[in-house]
């Protein structure tokens, strides 16, 4: 199950305009679409296989996972390199509310796995979390719930490394302010990181650097990004630059080298940053200005995964 895979790419997905059609591209890391005339040169959109309501969970091994967020909640597993898809039979308890969900690879089982988490902070009956094993085909609930929490963004996605799922929630159990859940996709238990102390009240958001966990904090005047290597915190960026702070930073990636960060404001959409020099070197450029426009992007391996019973993308 777990296959060979070539570098990562930027999946773009966009959203066609009146008729409010999604498609996505694929981009090299050092290929983005920073030029209007040639950022798109060779490059057709691919019908997106899914309904608008679909959002990304998360991509593993090139392998998305996707949710619809509508009235009736379906969860799939999709490859856009072989464009196959496989629908996930419905979880447990799939329209209680307050609910998270986290996909990733569990390389002890060799398993592909989707976690759904619920939990509440101010009582209410208990709901059970479940976690859907794609090697089984089926969900189970997990037995080690996690204690209360209260999740700090409905719109927060988990991120997957070695195998551990983490979230950003707040936890007044053990201290205030924010801290990372985790998740091990082998033995199913739940654990607590916490963040640095100077990050603790602000915005954070979480991704990937170099295969390790990163936390992004903004604030008004002030953005820095820690890395954790060896169960220890570490800074990797301190800015300043006011630019920033017109929107959220949303992702970190090496589009031309590893000084330049990927992030996306309310009203200039994904940019651009040299973090080296300090500057905003460029924007994502739309398909056509005209029509499309950038809704949603992911990072993922091309991969030849087959997802075993995969059924092939109607229309593409």
């Amino acid at each position: 199950m777990h296959t060979f895979r070539w570098p990562e790419k930027l999946l773009i997905r966009h959203r066609k305009y009146p008729s409010k059609e999604d498609y996505y591209t694929l981009h090299s890391e050092d290929q983005l679409p920073l030029c209007p005339r040639r950022g798109y040169f060779g490059i057709t959109p691919v019908q997106f296989p899914y309904k608008q309501s679909f959002d990304i969970v998360g991509s593993c091994n090139g392998i998305l996972c996707l949710f619809e967020n509508g009235n009736t909640r379906n969860i799939s597993l999709w490859n856009p390199s072989i464009r196959r898809k496989l629908p996930v039979p419905g979880c447990p308890q799939i329209f209680a509310t307050r609910i998270h969900f986290g996909f990733g690879f569990d390389p002890i089982n060799n398993d592909y796995k989707i976690v759904r988490v619920f939990n509440s902070l101010h009582g209410g009956s208990p709901k059970s979390s479940f976690v859907y094993s794609m090697k089984k085909g089926s969900w189970c609930a997990i037995t080690s719930n996690p204690k209360p929490f209260k999740w700090c963004d409905a719109n927060s996605k988990a991120c997957c490394v070695n195998g551990i799922l983490h979230w950003v929630i707040i936890n007044h159990l053990v201290k205030p302010g924010f801290c990372i859940m985790t998740f091990d996709l082998s033995s199913h238990v739940f654990g607590i990181i916490e963040l640095p102390e100077t990050t603790r009240y602000k915005s954070i958001h979480l991704t990937i650097i170099k295969g390790f966990l990163a936390a992004i904090s903004m604030d008004p005047g002030d953005c820095s990004i820690w890395v954790r290597r060896d169960s220890s915190w570490s800074v990797f960026l301190e800015s300043k630059v006011t630019q920033l702070f017109e929107g959220t930073l949303v992702n970190v990636l090496k589009p031309c080298s590893d000084c330049d960060l990927l992030f996306r404001t309310h009203h200039e959409g994904f940019q651009v940053f040299n973090r080296k020099f300090g500057y905003l070197q460029s924007r994502l450029v739309d398909f056509t200005a005209a029509s499309f426009r950038i809704i949603e992007m992911e990072m993922c391996s091309e991969s030849l995964g087959s997802l075993d019973i995969a059924i092939g993308c109607e229309g593409n």
